[in-house]
């Protein structure tokens, strides 16, 4: 079981895992159901590549093979067969995915993943790869990873290795022996050259095939990685760490940077400073370790998301780097809060960030409808006609004809879509003042609740503000009754400044229940942000935007408040 080390500028610093034990050797990987023709690539008005640094190691309950959910989800600390009132399992994270927990080998959530790498704009997947060591999970982890390359060709997205080298120094303290180190990891380099670099849509520079390691950490000096790669006939472009290239000397053709606590400062000098050779970039959402509540240790420093802020300024920095490659740090670490996968807390808003970074024609509304693909894969798993259909839906985004995909996915299928449209919300972009909406408050502070027309509305004049000279607390909602019994989102435009106790976007089911909420990030400008998923089971729904601050001279506007029917 790998767990991601925290690297700094000068060298790694190794955290321990809790498990012992050998595992058995992989299965064979499932091969895609879809049928499919030559994929389309997404136009970007940026050019340079960007990859996304995935994490392969989830288990669900069941994927792993015993009825257990994996480590990275339980830590030593939680138990996912917990689960509250809005749905949600007790995992070891501070984010929770929108699908749930998941298996990193389910080709449902492979296929979901893969195309919403695609219509955010990913050209290619940096798999975090355990090697070949028959120890712990690594088998698992490593069967899943082949899961996921092998459907990468059908999505058109390419693919490279990150190595973990450390795993040789970690699995003789889970009770795994591994008497000739070098010796394994040159029997990893073969399984890569003959398994992965030969694959027409593996990654290329320099033309030859990329290799990130995540160190070194176990392999410390240049004769060790010529020993390593002696059996390549065509060495690969071979990558370290920040900083850290110097341990593999001439085999290195360059270095990527990580997340580290000086947050913009090492950035910066990354950046203006560093030469050293074939040079990335990285952006990512932020830092927000579990692994101390979980029971692992870990750092105790953060970055703060601030919604999709922070992944939006990283990304500015490392587009205006003159790097050539982007790193995107990361798909789905959950463990270190680096997530840019949608989440119930931030919902699409780092790929609908990274949709305008990068200029593709496509925004939240066709990454919703992959959701959509997911759900009804499992919704209709033990239908076969439906799920030729939703292989067709697949063809579909996969040549770009989303629109197509929308027709396959509403049509068909044992259960009837949705009918009806969205619920119409009263005054939703508050033309007509506060007509059609609540405000209470604990302590006397609705006033901190208004209408106006400061800095525009998202489409009109007028939005909803949230503002006080001094301390507030103030709920501006809205009720609904006698609307069809389903799923429902609430979804708004927001724009915030300042300093909050909490900020957030919320619905629930009644005037005392839990509700499903969205914390705000800082949004200098209007921002699309959603509600989690709530279920209505009697026909009501009250929701709005409920702010609390401490201080004075904080803000919040939001505007074209809208329910979605799913």
């Amino acid at each position: 079981m790998t767990r991601r080390r925290f690297v700094n500028e000068g060298a790694g610093v190794v955290a321990a895992l809790v498990l012992a034990g050998c595992g058995s050797a992989p299965t064979d990987t499932q091969e895609p159901t879809a049928s499919v023709g030559a994929p389309v690539a997404v136009s970007k008005s940026f050019t340079k590549k960007v990859y996304v640094h995935l994490m392969p190691w989830f288990e669900s309950n069941t994927t792993s093979g015993n009825g257990a959910w994996g480590a990275h989800w339980t830590m030593n600390t939680k138990n996912p067969n917990i689960v509250d009132g809005s749905g949600k399992r007790q995992i070891a994270a501070h984010y929770y995915p929108l699908i749930g927990p998941y298996g990193s080998g389910d080709k449902d959530v492979i296929e979901y993943q893969l195309l919403l790498m695609k219509y955010a704009g990913v050209d290619g997947v940096l798999i975090d790869w355990p090697g070949t060591l028959n120890c712990v999970d690594y088998p698992k982890n490593k069967q899943n990873a082949e899961a996921f390359i092998n459907k990468t060709a059908a999505a058109g997205l390419e693919f490279a290795i990150v190595y973990e080298d450390n795993n040789f120094t970690l699995a003789p303290t889970y009770g795994c022996s591994v008497p000739d180190k070098l010796g394994a990891a040159r029997s990893d380099m073969v399984y890569m050259r003959d398994n992965y670099f030969n694959r027409s849509n593996y990654i290329k520079i320099n033309n030859a095939p990329l290799l990130l390691d995540f160190g070194p950490q176990t392999f410390k000096s240049p004769s060790d990685w010529s020993n390593i790669f002696s059996p390549l006939s065509t060495k690969p472009t071979f990558l370290t760490l920040w900083y850290q290239k110097g341990d593999a000397g001439a085999n290195a053709q360059g270095e990527y940077p990580w997340i580290y606590s000086d947050f913009t400062a090492g950035l910066q000098h990354w950046y203006a400073n560093v030469s050293p050779g074939v040079k990335f970039g990285v952006a990512y959402p932020g830092f927000h370790s579990f692994y101390n509540e979980g029971g692992w240790g870990g750092p105790t420093w953060t970055i703060p998301h601030n919604g999709a802020g922070t992944f939006g300024q990283t990304m500015d920095m490392a587009k205006n780097s003159g790097v050539n490659w982007i790193q995107l740090a990361t798909w789905n670490d959950y463990g270190e809060g680096t997530m840019i996968e949608p989440t119930r807390e931030f919902g699409y808003g780092a790929l609908t960030t990274l949709q305008q970074k990068l200029g593709v024609p496509y925004g939240q509304s066709q990454l919703e409808l992959i959701a959509k693909l997911y759900a009804q894969r499992k919704q209709y798993a033990g239908d076969s006609g439906k799920q030729a259909q939703l292989n067709e839906a697949f063809n579909a985004f996969v040549a770009l004809q989303p629109d197509r995909a929308a027709t396959l996915l509403n049509g068909g299928g044992t259960t009837p879509p949705p009918s009806g449209g969205n619920p119409t919300v009263t005054n939703a972009s508050f033309e007509s003042g506060m007509s059609g909406w609540n405000t209470w408050s604990p302590n006397g502070t609705q006033g901190a609740a208004f209408t106006e027309t400061y800095n525009g509305g998202y489409n009109s004049a007028n939005h909803l503000t949230h503002y006080s000279p001094g301390a507030f607390e103030t709920w501006t909602y809205q009720m609904i009754s006698n609307i069809p019994n389903g799923n429902y989102r609430v979804r708004a435009q927001v724009r915030k400044g300042g300093d909050f106790g909490f900020s957030r976007l919320q619905a629930k089911t009644c005037a005392e229940c839990t509700p499903a909420s969205t914390n705000l990030g800082t949004y200098g400008n209007w921002t699309q942000i959603e509600t989690p998923t709530i279920a209505v089971t009697a026909g009501y729904l009250e929701f709005g935007l409920h702010t609390q601050a401490f201080t004075g001279s904080s803000f919040v506007h939001l505007d074209e408040v809208q329910v979605i029917r799913q």
